[in-house]
């Protein structure tokens, strides 16, 4: 072998053997990535899951040739491999810790706090169906919902997202406001008793109230809804698997309403999906992550997408499903959404799909 063949050979050598650093060097960074925590969750498109499995009515027909979906992103804390991806990537979100989870939070505390949005949009869901099916429904107020707690404050340490406060000194909290009343002659240094129920069982604790940020009152520190016991003449099931959120409610609400109305096809053989929360006097508002759930919608072959017209410009939940929609080159029809009744509208005015 010549002397050039030689060094040849040896310069193929070195150069394999330094490319072969770099990769496996570019591996350990990887690997190293997967356990640099940031600030920050990381959301992305997730799935379109039909309703019509999860969610059984008493005596509702299930004989659709359509079906309604519910529209899902996927959120999850951001290590650094998933910060940069996100940097790159344009339908992957980076939401600060801070907007997810709240000061002295954790992972656990959001997924309570999801879990029981869910369930009162599930119970929201049913009352507005049930009532625009023509039966009556029943509401009774339970309670002080307890969505979150401030760090620092009494609350964080004695109560837990999800515990529904019903009396301040022995006086009834049947709502929020209740609770505001019960503190607003309390003065900083002040005892009060508070009794709450935490899955099905009654305690008590003594808390001592405190001046709240950015305010001139006192209180406990937690972040207050209402709770309600929602009364309808028929069983309702509904299987979430581990959705959170309240996004579903639109969804969740056309679906049992197609159940109950047992004369018609309300899906005329669409493949139907769609986002947003529900009041109970039918409204529909906004959520976030709206561009994610349309790719999610599309790649199910969703054919409607109703999105929450939330607000009259650009900034609407509608406008941002519509730009994404046009984006991504679909086919899917985007519709602007303000109440149920507009979609249940909508859908009456189709002509059956062909088959």
């Amino acid at each position: 072998m010549s002397e050039e063949q030689l060094y040849a050979n040896r310069r193929r050598s070195t150069g394999t053997r330094g490319f072969s650093w770099i990769l496996a060097l570019v591996f350990v960074l990887l690997g190293i990535s997967f356990f640099v925590p940031t600030n920050y969750y990381v959301s992305r498109p997730g799935s379109a899951i039909e309703l019509g499995p999860m969610i059984q009515v008493e005596g509702g027909k299930k004989d659709d040739t359509g079906s309604f979906m519910l529209t899902t992103v996927r959120m999850g804390e951001a290590n650094l491999l998933w910060y940069w991806y996100a940097k790159m990537a344009q339908d992957v979100e980076l939401l600060p810790k801070e907007l997810v989870v709240g000061k002295g939070e954790d992972s656990e505390d959001f997924i309570r706090r999801e879990q029981a949005v869910m369930d009162n949009s599930q119970k929201i869901a049913e009352a507005v169906a049930f009532r625009l099916a023509g039966f009556e429904v029943k509401i009774e107020k339970q309670g002080v919902w307890v969505m979150g707690t401030l760090e620092g404050f009494p609350a964080h340490k004695a109560l837990q997202i999800g515990d529904v406060i019903t009396y301040v000194d022995e006086v009834r909290t049947s709502e929020a406001k209740d609770l505001l009343t019960a503190l607003s002659t309390k003065k900083a240094g002040d005892q009060v008793e508070i009794t709450y129920t935490r899955d099905g069982q009654e305690a008590k604790t003594m808390l001592t109230l405190e001046p709240l940020p950015e305010s001139k009152s006192v209180g406990i520190g937690v972040r207050p809804d209402n709770k309600q016991e929602i009364i309808i003449p028929k069983e309702v099931t509904i299987a979430s698997q581990g959705i959170g959120g309240p996004s579903a409610g639109l969804m969740m609400t056309l679906e049992i309403y197609d159940q109950l109305n047992t004369e018609t096809d309300l899906t005329k053989g669409y493949k139907i999906a769609g986002t947003g929360t529900i009041s109970l006097d039918g409204k529909v508002g906004r959520i976030g992550g709206i561009n994610q759930k349309v790719i999610a919608a599309d790649k199910a072959g969703a054919e409607i997408f109703f999105a929450p017209q939330d607000t009259p410009d650009t900034s609407s939940n509608y406008e941002e499903a519509l730009a994404t929609a046009k984006r991504i080159g679909t086919s899917m029809k985007v519709v602007p959404i303000k109440t149920v009744e507009e979609a249940i509208t909508y859908l009456n005015g189709q002509k059956p799909k062909s088959t």
